[in-house]
């Protein structure tokens, strides 16, 4: 993985992003047709005019497949590492409480993956899209900690209150109270 003091480049973000968009559909696209032709194959053999053409074209598409699959792990690993350094220079700056670092990075870069599809390069730049996309969850994630906490608490205060409200009436010190019930 990248280190965190790693500098990243913004060109490089957006190539990096472009090529896996592009891998990616090229990897549904080819799927598809994969798929299509072996439906097509299945067809014309039990009418028995399936092609050594048919067959070639095929395989061809399958090899294309395979293919674009491996363009699209490539590209997907590099951007996981692109992300991966944004999450980690992101937290080491934010330091937000509440919140584990480790946590927050494999955060930060699933949030990434799932915002990549919507981004456009020619609408604005890719650091501050991903960044923005971090920051948000970051904040939704520090915000359910801390409304945990709250809740926790007051939960807790509440317990006391009830079992203060449980204690016998004619029992004003506690201490005499836990001295009966441990004999």
């Amino acid at each position: 993985m990248a280190k965190a003091n790693e500098y990243l480049n913004n060109k490089q973000l957006e190539e990096t992003i472009n090529q896996y968009q592009s891998s990616k559909k090229d990897k549904d696209k080819f799927k598809l047709i994969v798929e299509d032709l072996e439906g097509t194959k299945k067809r014309k053999s039990i009418r028995k005019v399936y092609t050594q053409e048919d067959k070639d074209h095929l395989k061809e598409m399958q090899r294309k497949c395979n293919e674009s699959e491996m363009d699209f792990f490539t590209s997907k690993n590099k951007l996981a590492t692109s992300f991966y350094t944004l999450s980690e220079n992101l937290i080491r700056y934010t330091k937000f409480k509440l919140i584990d670092p480790d946590d927050a990075v494999q955060e930060g870069v699933m949030i990434c993956f799932e915002k990549v599809g919507r981004f456009d390069s020619e609408k604005g730049k890719a650091f501050n899209y991903m960044t923005t996309c971090i920051f948000n969850h970051f904040r939704q994630l520090y915000r359910s900690a801390r409304n945990y906490n709250e809740l926790k608490k007051k939960y807790h205060d509440y317990a006391q209150v009830k079992f203060r409200d449980s204690l016998p009436k004619h029992t004003k010190d506690m201490s005499a109270y836990r001295n009966n019930e441990r004999d």
